[in-house]
Parts: structure tokens; sequence; C-alpha cells
């Protein structure tokens, strides 16, 4: 048993959490959600020992313990998974593993270590390429390493002198960055391993894959604990209202592609990339795609088969072997979401009202005469943190102290707000709660109404469709045209698994510029 009680936390006096407690029963599976900011990754930070309670105590197995450090916590069984990855992408899978058991400079002996490995895996019917480049890996093979990582630092002793499963696994997000069929495959190992005895913290903002996963929930929102109860127990729309405070629905609406007579854009015709080295196959096949003024047009696909060559072609990142890129609007006017906010889009170490001015901070008012405004850079950060709901301490907050959701925000607060003509998104409410993800969908709608270009690739097929005005599917480095709104959800899950299955010839052209 994992239990926290009366756990406060406050940073620079702004209160995270105020008298919380949680209770995680051996083999079982715990949700906890809560809006970005309530408090879940803050309570879980202190349960691993990267952060320490203010007031409260922790037991573990029905002892009061300290939990001083990470080391200290994986020392109890416990591990986590956190939102962002914390592998080196330059390291083979089992040196990447080996890093959360060793404490020292030294060498390991790597065929125990392949071996503890390989039990590991079996029961969560996964298998894992040990010699494998970690930056190779699609992002669902580097969150079962993730996983597999914390399961070798927090596994303890069994009776029999054996490596056993850790006590307990937090899982921060783990399907935020996974397309459907990852967390497909992720959830029934998650099962297996709760079916060990280990007690799991699943925290997500997908209400479905709690319903479905846990056995147990609790709520937080603004750092208070709101309700805790088993499963099944309040409806989906009654646990959404809990974690809001109100309801919450998100954008419906009719698909209307923009009429043959609006500007494009945003185009690419018959686009090449080719991979490096001899044989490598095309990154980008033949991908040709127009998007109009007044309309969204949505890429759907499992993440890896191209979308991210096809952003980095579009915005000159890329160099191409064949085909023409053309956008109609300056660079430096495109609102670009990246699908990667730490390594992409911020500047971590600055504050907030810094970040937000990454574009800008060489026009008026934000600089005047060659010097830069800052009192003008703070006004510009209070009217988008308050604008965006951004949680945070003010403008001067380093954008690494706020939770991945936060961070989102701030990345939409300075692509979203100059009504931009032309929108790049990739997975933008990736890591955002309910409202949020509402928000910016109503943002994306409403730029297309007062008529740009949005360009929306996102893995969440439901929110796409909800949307999009045209889908189109990235396939193994090709785009085709689902045919959407003519089509249904299944049939665009068949083309994002081969996209050869279903493709309608008369759609294909459809999307092509003349």
């Amino acid at each position: 048993m994992i239990t926290l009680t009366g756990i406060s936390k406050a940073f620079n006096g702004i209160p995270a959490l105020t008298d919380v407690s949680l209770h995680v029963a051996p083999g079982s599976i715990h949700g906890l959600l809560g809006e970005n900011g309530a408090g879940k990754s803050t309570l879980m930070n202190i349960l691993f020992g990267l952060a320490q309670p203010d007031a409260g105590t922790i037991a573990v197995a029905g002892t009061s313990v300290r939990i001083a450090s990470p080391r200290a916590a994986r020392a109890l069984g416990i591990g986590m998974v956190h939102q962002h990855f914390k592998l080196v992408p330059t390291l083979s899978v089992l040196d990447n593993l080996a890093l959360a058991t060793l404490s020292g400079v030294g060498a390991f002996d790597r065929a125990a270590l392949a071996r503890r490995v390989a039990g590991i895996v079996a029961p969560l019917g996964w298998k894992l390429d040990l010699a494998a480049l970690v930056g190779g890996l699609s992002v669902g093979a580097q969150q079962r390493v993730e996983i597999v990582k914390a399961l070798v630092g927090a596994a303890v002793p069994d009776g029999a002198g054996r490596t056993g499963a850790p006590r307990a696994l937090i899982l921060d997000e783990p399907t935020a960055v996974l397309a459907p069929q990852e967390v497909e495959a992720l959830l029934p190992a998650v099962r297996a391993l709760a079916a060990q005895g280990t007690a799991v913290v699943f925290i997500s903002h997908k209400l479905v894959e709690v319903e479905q996963l846990c056995d147990a929930v609790s709520v937080l929102r603004r750092g208070r604990l709101v309700h805790s109860g088993s499963l099944p127990g309040p409806s989906r729309a009654e646990l959404a209202e809990r974690m809001i405070g109100g309801a919450v629905a998100l954008p419906e609406r009719t698909p209307q592609p923009a009429p043959d007579s609006a500007a494009e854009l945003l185009t690419m015709r018959a686009v090449t990339v080719v991979g490096a080295g001899p044989g490598a196959r095309p990154l980008l096949d033949r991908v040709t795609l127009m998007v109009r003024a007044g309309e969204i047009v949505g890429i759907a696909g499992v993440d890896g088969n191209g979308q991210e060559e096809l952003v980095q072609a579009l915005l000159g990142l890329l160099a191409i072997q064949a085909g023409e890129v053309r956008t109609a609007v300056p660079l430096r006017r495109l609102g670009v979401i990246p699908g990667d906010r730490q390594e992409e889009a911020l500047v971590l170490a600055l504050p907030i009202s810094a970040n937000l001015q990454l574009k800008t901070y060489g026009d008026a008012p934000s600089s005047r005469h060659g010097w830069l405004d800052r009192g003008a850079w703070q006004d510009h950060a209070r009217r988008l943190i308050a604008a965006f709901d951004v949680r945070s301490s003010g403008p001067q907050q380093p954008v690494a102290a706020l939770s991945g959701g936060n961070q989102q925000k701030v990345v939409l607060a300075r692509e979203l707000a100059c009504d931009p003509p032309a929108v790049v998104a990739v997975n933008p409410t990736r890591g955002l709660d309910l409202g949020a993800t509402a928000a910016v969908l109503d943002r994306l709608v409403a730029a297309r109404a007062r008529g740009a270009a949005v360009l929306l690739i996102h893995s969440d097929l439901d929110e796409l469709l909800r949307v999009s005005d045209r889908v189109l599917v990235m396939e193994g480095g090709r785009l085709v045209d689902s045919g959407w709104p003519a089509c249904d959800r299944a049939a665009i899950g068949r083309l994002m698994l081969d996209a050869d299955a279903s493709a309608p010839s008369a759609s294909v052209s459809a999307a092509a510029p003349r």
C-alpha cells in the first residue's frame, strides 16, 4: 500500500497542493485526474523524491518514510515514467536501461542485465531490441523503453531472493505521445504489471482510458482533492465537471472545404525526400498537399510515417530531392506549433515573458528605436497568460517550472494570439486537459473562420475529425486523401495502417493543387 496523507506544497508562496491524501493498493491501477496545473505531477514528484512536501506524510507498506531523492524512491520499489522522455538518444536500449541500475562509474554485466530485462518484459508481452539506438526508435518503442527502465530501477527482491516487480509505478501521461494503435498495445501491459502486484498510478487527461483501465480514481482541482473513489463510479461527464469545475464541450461542426476560388496558402507538389544511406526509402514519397484560406486540413497517421519530415520540408528546414514547396505567407508570419514543445518551441531557462517574445522582440511595441522595452514585454505576457489561462506565478516564472500542459499554452499563446494568416499545428492539444483542449480547438476553428489556412497534424483521430474540413492520411511517407467527410472513422483507421488499402482514387486528386 502506498499512502500519502495531508500533503501540502507551495512554490514561491503559491499553493500547488493543499491537504491532499491518496491511497493506492497493491495490484490496483489508480487514475489521477485534473486540469493542467492542478498538482498531479507535483504530487507524484513528491512520491518519487523529486520534491519535498511542506506538510504531510508518506507511508510505504505501512511504514512511514521520507523520500529524499529518486534513488531513495527506487530503493523503496517506486518507479516513475515522466511525461517527457528521459532517454539518451545516442545510446543503445541496453545502455539506457543500465543507467537506471548503475550507482557509479564502471563496467556492468551486460548479459546479466539482458537476462533481467527479458524476465521483466516477458509478462508484458513486449520485445525489445537491446542493441538498437534509442534515437532511431518510434515514439511508442521509446515509451516502452522508459517503462522498462523504471521497472529495472525500482525492482525489489521477492521472497526467494529473485528480482520481482516494483511496489509502485507512476505513469505520468503515458499515452499523450502515442497513436491509438500504440495505446491499445500499452494498456494490456499496464494491466499485466498490476496483476504482478504493482500499484500503478495512471495520470491522464483521457477519461475513456481511465474508464477502461483503472480500478479507482482521484481528481485534483487547483491543488485540492475534490473526488476519490472506485470505478465504475461517476460518469465520464461527471468526472470532467469535477476536473474543470463545470461542463466542458468539445467543438462540434460540419466540415466545409474551402471553395476552389480560395487562395492557396500552403502548397507542396510531388515532394520527395530520401533518407540517408544507400538504398534508403523515401521519407516523403511524391507528397502533394494544398491548404486554402478558410479551411482546416487534417493529416491523420501513426507517428513516424513522415509527418515530421512533411512539416520540416514545408518550413524550409529539410532539403527536398524533387518537387516544389510554396508558401504564400512569409514564414515569419506563420503560426507554428511543433510536436515537441521542449525541443522545438521553448527556451526552458527563460521566463514566460521572453518565450512569448521569441518571434516579435524586434517589433513595436516590444522594441523602440532598437531598444527592448521590458515593460511592454511584461504587459504583453500578462495579457496572454490571462487569455490562455497559463497557470503560473507570473511573467517572470521560468518556463521550465511550468507543467507540460502550461508550457504548451505558452507556445499556443505566442503562435495564435497574433492572428496568423496560416497555422501549422502538430498535436497542439498533447498534454492538455479537457478545458484547454476545447479552447485550442475553438481557436483553430476561429482562425479558419477569419480566413486562415490551418494544417492540423494530429495523432488523436477523434479530435482531428471534430474540426477538419478535409482529412488526408500519412502512411509510409505517402499522403492520400481519405475522402472525408464522405468516409467514416474506420476507413481512415484502415488507411493509417495501409495507405493502399482503400484509398479512393478520385479523392487523391481532390487534394492536388491545380
